[in-house]
């Protein structure tokens, strides 16, 4: 059964195709997932061709009865050639544009070229920023999957201290909760728009030390990994007693992206942990409760800042040295990485419908990565939590 109304799916559509015209668009030739899932109801086509004005079309070489049967809102063009492209091209009146949109963040230049020869060398407009803003306030079936996936991931408490036993390694531990979030409907794909960035597993479990592990992933912790090959998530390291955990996981339910972290110990943690942790979450609770319709992004990024300063961690607040990374939030949905982002010169105001994961860390030089994570959706009379298992320190003795 779809997720999405047809007439959800044809709002959506009408939205992007208002933004092309006003951008003197002719036309967008998408073809990266999370876009072609976000307007054509299924990822099965190898490209949607969204004009400004008129009917958008579907173009693919397989699957076809599958394309028919998830998007039968869209009209599908069958093609096996590059003679039958241009078939198709002209009868779409479509020979001869003079700008055509492009998402170059994730189209192969081989394609695009492809494209160009085909189309006469029109204009190239680069859709990449505008295609992830257009989609940054959520409808009420997209927060109904992140609310359902919100609820899997807030059994992660649980799933730990039945799973912990002494002498685990990290990947042993992630791999009971990566089990868990399995059987409970992840679908194992965890989509991020950057170039050159994968997720290992779901996320992050990485016990001290190897949670300071240096990485490109523009964010505080990603792990030591198995390899220089895989070096995300957990490795085989043993974890180690009194040493904090960091379990930093997204969750795909769907094709929507929830994100959490919480702290794990065997055994207590050094009381300078707990006491950063205890502040990391008060910087979080604080911006939570700014996040009304009307909150400027960049004054809740400013406000993490003075408060994680006042708390002695200016030096050490959302990494250390050439780890620190400049935000506080970001958005999620079809990707784990979206807008708005909680930085500086972010100027954008909070929208009721906009979700977004709020994740206040500290780089502890002797200890780690320390803080919470949590995702909230914005809505007319305040936030509301989709992460709603307690924030507190799990401890198994």
């Amino acid at each position: 059964m779809a997720d999405f109304t047809t007439d959800e799916l044809v709002s959506r559509t009408q939205a992007f195709q208002a933004h092309l015209a006003e951008q003197g668009v002719d036309f967008a030739i998408l073809n990266q997932n999370s876009d072609l899932y976000y307007y054509a109801g299924s990822v099965q086509p190898l490209y949607l061709i969204i004009p400004s004005q008129g009917e958008p079309f579907a173009l693919a070489r397989k699957a076809i009865s599958r394309i028919q049967e998830e998007s039968p809102h869209v009209v599908l063009e069958p093609f096996a050639d590059t003679k039958e492209l241009m078939d198709i091209l002209t009868r779409h009146g479509m020979v001869s544009p003079k700008r055509v949109g492009y998402t170059l963040d994730t189209t192969a230049y081989a394609t695009v070229t492809r494209f160009q020869k085909l189309l006469g060398g029109p204009e190239i407009y680069d859709l990449s920023r505008e295609i992830r803003f257009l989609r940054m306030v959520k409808s009420e079936a997209e927060i109904s999957i992140l609310a359902e996936a919100g609820d899997i991931i807030s059994q992660v408490p649980d799933v730990i201290k039945s799973a912990f036993e002494p002498g685990m390694s990290e990947m042993e531990l992630s791999a009971a909760l990566e089990c868990y979030f399995r059987i409970s409907g992840h679908t194992a794909v965890i989509r991020c728009r950057r170039e050159g960035i994968e997720v290992g597993g779901n996320g992050v479990l990485s016990s001290g030390l190897n949670s300071l592990a240096g990485t490109k992933f523009d964010g505080v912790c990603a792990g030591a990994g198995t390899s220089p090959a895989t070096p995300y998530g957990a490795s085989f390291a043993p974890i180690p007693k009194n040493m904090p955990v960091i379990i930093d996981y997204g969750l795909n339910i769907r094709g929507y992206h929830i994100d959490q972290t919480r702290m794990f110990c065997w055994g207590e943690p050094p009381s300078e942990v707990t006491h950063a942790y205890d502040a990391m979450v008060n910087i979080e609770e604080t911006l939570i409760g700014m996040m009304n319709p009307g909150a400027v992004c960049e004054e809740l990024y400013t406000t993490a800042l003075q408060m994680a300063a006042e708390a002695g961690y200016a030096d050490i607040f959302m990494g250390s040295g050439s780890e620190q990374v400049r935000f506080v939030g970001h958005g999620v949905g079809l990707e784990l990485d979206e807008p708005p982002y909680l930085a500086p010169k972010m100027m954008d105001r909070l929208q009721s419908g906009m979700v977004i994961a709020v994740e206040p860390k500290v780089s502890m030089p002797e200890y780690g990565i320390v803080g919470p994570e949590d995702t909230v959706v914005v809505e007319s009379n305040g936030p509301r939590l989709l992460t709603r298992c307690p924030v507190e320190f799990i401890i198994v003795e």
